[in-house]
């Protein structure tokens, strides 16, 4: 009797308004998102209401996209929508949206490697 186990999908597809983009599942790419979304909401919490704030929060918000979604990936959809106050609302679905997903796969959940630690 054979053992099938099918290839899941490395990449979770992700659509704002009209683009379209991925984001890759590797094991880099869940730590690089971890890491820097942690760093990236702290940094947004530090913004104030003031003008010269909106600068340092466009700036915040295109190193969260681009490190998440790809190189570039702040700048289309900043075109798309030109406003700091939307894109902070697109970020925040992306990373609850993203967050969900990793934790439907395990990819938070230490008891994933306490079994493979238990199997050893």
């Amino acid at each position: 009797m054979a053992i099938k186990i099918e290839k899941k999908q490395t990449e979770i597809p992700i659509e704002i308004g009209d683009l379209k983009f991925a984001f890759d599942m590797t094991d880099e790419s869940i730590q690089k998102f971890r890491e820097n979304v942690i760093q990236i909401q702290k940094e947004l919490d530090s913004i104030n209401d003031e003008e010269e704030d909106m600068e340092n929060a466009k700036a915040i918000l295109g190193k969260g996209f681009d490190v998440i979604l790809g190189d570039g990936a702040f700048e289309k959809v900043y075109q798309m929508t030109p406003s700091i106050p939307y894109l902070l609302n697109y970020f925040i679905q992306l990373v609850d949206g993203l967050t969900e997903e990793l934790n439907d796969i395990g990819a938070f959940q230490e008891h994933a490697n306490k079994y493979l630690r238990k199997k050893k």
